[in-house]
Formats: structure tokens, sequence, C-alpha cells
């Protein structure tokens, strides 16, 4: 029978040119042991220089070679988050994790095959098997017994807090279903070197067959990005944190939402064309349902791509996402906009200053161009071929003392009559709190222009962490609500140009897996 389809996903942390040869020896093995369909996915991440340079080595090797994925990694940061993102670029039914420096005997991915056809969801090597090995050079011994040590001592921690009754959770190759890689990513926030805990919690709460098989570990050099000093302070943190999760019962099944409840979350998606990770997040959430509406910059870098796809999903709503903090604006581009006005991109603080913190309404020079560069992004995106159906705005500014009341006749005239209020008294105690005080300001003003809006949720980042919890929460919502979110498969905004930059990134990756779980 032939060997089932295999994804291979190499995590390559600073590790410039010697990844060609780990990618050599891959192909090579593969190409003469696994008779099925195979690909190896590099996923190179650390610093944004180190990964602009090995992908470039990466590229100029394997460019045409369809069976390597070179897959840009940058944030969050850790060696969990990169396997993460970079399994959305993975095809197929059987998904391996490697180390870059290939320290192990590749007849590993046989046996765990082997193990799969036997029932196994999840197959892990094992060091401290009797059957296990270790070829090393003599000069070598001090460190690995040293990171040998750290081990029995991580791993008898990790046993006797979680119950877990494995004695090897950190071996560098694991092999598993598809289906399992994706419950465990949906599940994974704990980004570092303890994500491997993650892997053995969702296994043990779902009652999941995992397989531990010997390993021979062949160490040629003492090269790792693994500093144990440091690792020690968080570790301590990372196990705290999975304890947590495990004491609110994050990795115990919970019933999917009902098609009814999932009407009612009108998820919202807001910055669509700040980067091509964002993009691809939102359209992937929008094509499985969980994602209704989006809300689109104007004047973004990344506006069109992928939005076609966006406009092909059945029912999804698009929406202007009003623009004045970030970037080169419309009206900027095209002189129109007056020096005591918007002449100059305002940063939010400045914005919320001017209207002594939501207590005057703003100058009306500067409410004249904001109405004009309202005017240009609608317009814009109608031009596109782009029906919205709503307006909101980038870091809210619309709801700034002045703002509603000056373009909502404009937004009504170009058929825009739907709003956003942020009536959530959730937020009490936390930052955001002061967007309620802003929208109740707003309120008449939107009363008054005839604007629709929804009841409110903004989700904080407890939400998407405790994520079982939450989907809870979300079965409990009872009337059409409007959901805020972020999502993006990865982070990528450094990557972009000073002016267009913004400060939450990483953090879009653990709202996109929040929500990609919603749909399971």
């Amino acid at each position: 029978m032939a060997d089932p389809s295999l994804s291979i996903i190499i995590p390559a942390k600073s590790s410039g040119g010697f990844i060609l040869n780990t990618v050599d020896v891959l192909l090579n093995y593969l190409q003469q042991h696994w008779h099925g369909q195979f690909e190896v996915v590099v996923s190179v991440n650390g610093a944004l220089a180190q990964v602009q340079e090995t992908q470039a080595i990466l590229l100029a090797k394997y460019a045409q070679d369809a069976r390597v994925v070179i897959h840009q990694h940058l944030a969050p940061k850790g060696k969990g988050a990169a396997l993460q993102s970079a399994f959305l670029s993975t095809k197929y039914e059987l998904v391996s994790f490697i180390d870059a420096d290939l320290p192990f005997d590749l007849a590993f991915l046989g046996l765990a095959k082997d193990a799969v056809n036997e029932g196994a969801q999840l197959v892990v090597g094992n060091r401290r098997l009797s059957e296990s090995r270790v070829h090393l050079p003599t000069k070598l011994l001090p460190s690995f017994f040293k990171r040998h040590v750290f081990g029995l001592l991580y791993n008898s921690a990790v046993r006797l807090l979680f119950g877990i009754k494995q004695t090897d959770t950190q071996c560098g190759i694991k092999l598993m279903t598809r289906a399992f890689a994706t419950e465990f990513f949906c599940h994974l926030t704990c980004h570092g070197f303890s994500y491997d805990v993650e892997l053995f919690l969702l296994a043990k709460g779902h009652d999941k067959k995992v397989t531990s098989i010997p390993v021979t570990l062949m160490h040629e050099h003492g090269q790792s990005t693994l500093r144990l000093g440091g690792e020690l302070i968080r570790t301590v943190k990372a196990l705290a944190h999975l304890k947590h999760k495990e004491n609110k019962g994050e990795y115990q099944p919970r019933p999917a939402l009902t098609a009814p409840q999932n009407e009612y979350l009108q998820l919202t998606s807001d910055d669509w064309g700040i980067s091509p990770a964002v993009n691809e997040g939102m359209l992937r959430l929008a094509q499985l349902g969980v994602v209704k509406r989006v809300s689109i910059m104007a004047n973004s870098l990344h506006k069109d791509y992928l939005l076609d796809e966006l406009k092909a999903v059945p029912g999804i709503k698009l929406g202007l996402h009003f623009n004045l903090t970030n970037g080169v604006l419309l009206g900027q581009t095209s002189g129109h906009h007056h020096v005591d006005g918007l002449a100059n991109t305002m940063p939010l603080l400045t914005l919320i200053k001017r209207s002594w913190f939501g207590c005057r309404t703003l100058p009306q020079a500067l409410l004249k161009d904001i109405e004009h560069e309202f005017t240009l992004q609608v317009t814009a995106l109608q031009q596109q071929g782009i029906a919205l159906s709503y307006f909101d705005s980038h870091h809210h500014v619309h709801l700034l003392p002045g703002i509603i009341a000056r373009i909502a006749p404009q937004a009504k005239a170009l058929g825009v009559g739907h709003t956003r209020l942020v009536l959530d008294w959730g937020l009490l105690g936390k930052p955001q709190f002061l967007l309620c005080w802003f929208s109740i300001r707003a309120k008449a003003a939107v009363e008054q222009a005839g604007l629709s809006y929804l009841p409110f949720k903004y989700p904080g980042r407890k939400q998407f962490i405790l994520r079982n919890k939450w989907q809870g929460q979300l079965a409990k919502v009872a009337v059409p609500t409007e959901i805020i979110c972020h999502p993006a498969t990865k982070g990528d905004l450094q990557l972009l140009p000073a002016e267009y930059t913004d400060h939450y990134d990483g953090a879009r990756v653990d709202e996109f897996w929040a929500l990609y779980n919603l749909s399971r």
C-alpha cells in the first residue's frame, strides 16, 4: 500500500546557509523511502534581517522546487508560533515537526506512519526509552549532559503539574494526523519552548491515542537556539499559563456552536488591506462562515490583495473602515486638505486631545477635511465595484465629537446608513472603556441622523486565549450582535513602511486561531 501524503515543517531560526543541507537530506531521504506525496515546509523565523537573509538563500536554490515551501514568520516570536503559522501553508494528511539541525535518524517517519495506521493520532519521539540511542563526539558530552539534566527536570515538573504520563515531552521530532494538528493549533497559545506540552494536554483532554517510539540522536555540533538560563524564567511563566488554561477546562471538548447561535454572531473583521497576512486571515474566516462582515481601509497598501476572492464569498457584507490615523490619506495625495485640517495624518492621541478627550466638538476646519476624506474613501471603494453596507473606523475615530453629525448626511446619500457604537459595558476598567464614553456622546447624533447600529461586543485578549470559555459566552448571545476582531495568519506589520505600521501585530494571530476554532 502506498504511503500517505506527508508535510514536514522545519522551524528554522537564525539558520543561515546550514538549512540548505537539512532540506537536501530530507528531500533525498523522502525521495528514497517515502512513496507517497511529500513537502518540506521551512518556517524561517527570528530577527527580520536574519529571516530575509535565510529566505533569500532558500529561494535561490528551491524557488522552482514544488517539494519545498518557504514560509516567512516574524511574529509572534517562538518556535510554537513559527510552526503554527507554517501549518497553514501545508496541504497533506500527515504532519511532522523536525528540528532544523536534523539530529534524528529519519527512520522515525516510517515507524510513526505505522503507528498512525494502528490508530495513533500523535506519534512522538522519546529519548528516554531504553531502545533510544545517542551518537555524538566526546567534546559535546558536557553540553549534552547539561541539556539532558534540564530535560529530566523539566519533564518531571510537567508530569507532576499536569499528570502527563509521557517521559519525554520535548523531543524535537513528532508526527500527527492533520485532524489532530488542526485541533492542536486551534488551542495553541504557548508560542515558545513549552508549546509541546499543549500537544499532550490536548491529547489527554480529548482522549487521543499517543504513541511514543524510540529515536536515534546524531549530534555532530553544539549549535542550538535554546539558551537554558534565559529559558528557565520563560518556562516557569509558560507552565503557569498552561496550568491556568487546564484549570479553566481549555483542553476539554466543547460542543460546536449551533447554526442559530452562529447567525447571531455578526463577527466584523477590521483593517482589511493593512497587510497581506491580515487579508489572508480574514478571507479564510469569511470562507468558513465565521466572519460575516469585513471592514476595508480605502487608502491601505494591500487593499486589492485577495479582494476579488473576498467579494465572491457568499453572504459577506463589506464596509468602509474609515481611516484618519494610518498611512497617507486620499485627500493628502490630491492636495485637498488644509494645513489646519488633515494636511498631515494625525496620530489617534492628537485627535483625542483636540476633542478634549471627548468633551468638545472637533474644530470646524478639521471636520470639513474629515467629511471630504470620508467622501473620498467611500467613493474610492464604490468605484471598484464594492457594495458598501456600513461604515466604522480605524481606532474608532468616527466616535469623536462632531464627526458623526458631519459625515452622516453624506453617508446616507452614498447609501452607507449603518455604523458602529462601542457600547460594551464589559470594557469597564479597561483602557478601551474610553470608547464607551465616546459612543455615549455620539449616540444622539447617530439616532438623529437615522443611522442604524447593532449591540456590540469588544472581546479582549483573555477571550482569545481562553477559547473554550469564550465560545461558551458566545453561545449565550441571543440577539444579532456585532463582535469586533482583528485576525491575521501571522504577524507581518513590521514589513510595512513606517507611516503604515501598526502596533497590534502578533496578537492578531491569537485572534485568528480563536476564531478558526469557532468553525470546528
